[in-house]
């Protein structure tokens, strides 16, 4: 294909918006649109290199994987080798561990797959060094079946060609605006049958161009529809934000943009040569090593504990740039020539690669990130860092109880809420309440939040949350529940909308004379920094507090004016005391809290035994 510098143009601005959000530069919410201008590019560029070699009849399935390993692995096994180090001295054990499982993933081009199975509410994606290869995932994951689909297509059906790629796109966007509209949002987000149509709209616009079924407009026509196209995608990077429900056709917005760019600029318009300008140009080139290398920047310095300003985070941009001039200057653009380097070379030395990868992957897993490297006090701190073991305490136990009441004459107990009355139920085990009692749970997201009320509350939910919360449980939809229980525990993360609402709630929610209502507040226990409690010792750690988060300390105050004072557990009154200050430790040098807001085991033991003696709740213990 010939070479059109207005494309690595496009490039630059997708790869800065990307790199600017990730930074965290204001005005720039939409900025990981980034990836869905890099899909549509993708597609143009593969498809129209595949149809020219279909056409000549000189497709080869060997050929085509060959330009991908120099394209895309040499840079990419640089930046995983580069990580391993830096894990090595910075992670805990336990994130090192899932270094190593990201390693694997990445090697095999599946980490889409690892980041939609491991990324919910609790997962830190900023400490991730490898969370943005899940976009190498979904285009290595095309490029298995695309070009054996447009084979076969072109070899028995090729006047379906247009029709076979329409409509393959099209289903896959019916999949995607679903699981926007479904709620499974990131499913949505990370995986292939929700993200192909972006590559296919780039398909389409390369067939249109290869068959010459693109429209010849006049120039200046051409030259407005490139711009409207530029608009598109520079209207998402400012416009969109971490609440649009995306991708769905809300992905259509810079995936259009981009695809009216690639169909109608022109190197000699005036978007054209601002495109072509030699320093988005060299952008461009460079865009691949500066996607690659900018995450694991980031996050290695998030993980040492430095919170860069904004001026610092700037500079982090720049030293991502320089690291990617100099992998594309020594590592890509070597890699792609086949005078330096052979086919058979290639392909052996990606063979070699990929397995120590995947051994060293493997080899962090089964020791649990070589935590045989600390002293068993450090290590039983570090796993107070493990999300994935604490977050599984956190819920295992009410996830246990879901259900509904059987027959019997034992005391019932509804346990009703968010993550925090996750917490509570294992607070209520951990102190040895309710042993009698037969306990069930009914889960509603934070994000839903629990308000029975005559008025619309959607417009409180963010309208990304809003089809999920629609097919989630709510207060009304468990009255059935609620009337049969003896005792009634509402516990959440409450906003103060409907904290606000809350006595509107209880007196729709009609208890009988004789049932007992707990409203739990919210707790907060500052930040956790386990580096900093380990060096600050067992006296140091015990005289740790924390203030409490003051939009924390509002809500709190709203429910306590709001409800009367045998139904409220005030959790901050009783843990932090009046002053509000919270310890971060319990009497026994347990962490409280792992991420300031949820439990340890520790924490649930220390909190539970305090909030069961000292609250309305010792009446029914």
């Amino acid at each position: 294909m010939k070479y059109r510098t207005e494309i690595d143009g496009l490039r630059a601005i997708a790869v800065l918006s990307v790199i600017l959000f990730h930074a965290g530069v204001p005005g720039l919410p939409g900025g990981f649109v980034g990836v869905d201008v890099f899909f549509v590019i993708s597609g143009y560029l593969i498809t129209g290199i595949l149809l020219r070699e279909l056409a000549a009849g000189t497709f080869s399935i060997v050929a085509f994987y060959e330009r991908r390993a120099r394209r895309i692995l040499p840079a990419l096994f640089l930046v995983l080798l580069v990580c391993i180090p830096f894990g090595w001295f910075l992670m805990d054990p336990y994130a090192f561990w899932r270094l190593g499982q990201a390693l694997m993933a990445v090697t095999v081009f599946v980490s889409n797959i690892l980041f939609w199975r491991t990324t919910d509410y609790f997962t830190a994606t900023v400490s991730n060094p490898l969370l943005h290869t899940w976009s190498l995932g979904v285009e290595e994951q095309f490029y298995i079946f695309f070009p054996l689909f447009l084979w076969l297509v072109w070899r028995y059906a090729r006047t379906w060609l247009w029709w076979s790629i329409l409509l393959v796109a099209l289903i896959s966007l019916a999949i995607s605006q679903w699981g926007v509209q479904s709620g499974r949002l990131v499913a949505a987000f990370y995986l292939i049958p929700s993200r192909a149509f972006e590559l296919l709209l780039g398909a389409v616009v390369a067939l249109a161009a290869f068959r010459g079924r693109v429209p010849n407009l006049r120039p200046l026509l051409a030259e407005m529809l490139a711009w409207v196209g530029l608009g598109a995608v520079v209207w998402a990077v400012v416009m969109f934000s971490k609440g649009t429900p995306f991708p769905g056709w809300h992905a259509l917005v810079p995936s259009m943009g981009t695809a009216l760019i690639l169909a109608f600029v022109r190197t000699d318009s005036l978007l054209g040569r601002l495109l072509s300008w030699r320093v988005m140009v060299g952008l461009g080139l460079i865009s691949y090593s500066a996607y690659l290398w900018h995450q694991p920047v980031f996050a290695f310095v998030h993980i040492a504990g430095w919170s860069p300003g904004r001026g610092a985070s700037l500079g982090l941009v720049g030293a991502s740039l320089i690291l990617a001039w100099l992998s594309w200057r020594y590592i890509e653009h070597p890699f792609r020539d086949k005078a330096w380097i052979s086919r058979r070379a290639i392909f052996w030395w990606a063979g070699i690669l990929s397995a120590g990868m995947l051994g060293f992957g493997a080899w962090l897993v089964a020791t649990q990130g070589v935590s045989s490297r600390y002293a068993s006090e450090e290590l039983a701190w570090w796993r107070y860092a493990d999300i994935g073991l604490q977050s599984g305490y956190v819920v295992k136990r009410f996830d246990a109880h879901a259900g509904a009441f059987t027959p019997g004459a034992e005391r019932k107990v509804l346990i009703l809420g968010d993550s925090y009355a996750q917490d509570f139920s294992n607070m209520a085990y951990e102190a040895g309440a309710w042993q009698d009692a037969q306990i069930r749970t009914i889960y509603i997201p934070a994000i839903c939040q629990m308000a029975y009320v005559e008025e619309d509350i959607s417009e409180h939910i963010d309208p990304i949350n809003r089809p999920g919360c629609a097919r989630n449980p709510t207060i009304r939809s468990s009255m059935l529940q609620i009337g049969q229980a003896d005792i009634v525990v509402l516990a959440a993360s409450w906003a103060p909308w409907s904290a606000e609402l809350l006595p509107q709630t209880i007196a729709n929610m009609h208890l009988r004379p004789g049932q007992h209502l707990f409203v739990v507040g919210p707790k907060n226990f500052g930040g956790t920094d386990i580096r900093r409690f380990l060096a600050l010792g067992w006296e140091g750690r015990a005289a740790l507090r924390s203030p409490v988060d003051p939009a924390v300390s509002q809500v709190n105050a709203i429910l306590k004016r709001g409800l009367p004072a045998e139904v409220f557990v005030d959790q901050i009154e009783i843990i932090c005391g009046a002053e509000e200050r919270c310890p971060q430790v319990t009497d026994h040098d347990g962490l409280i809290s792992y991420d300031g807001g949820h439990l340890t085991q520790d924490g649930a033991e220390y909190i539970g035994k305090r909030i069961f003696t000292e609250s309305g709740l010792r009446l029914v213990r």
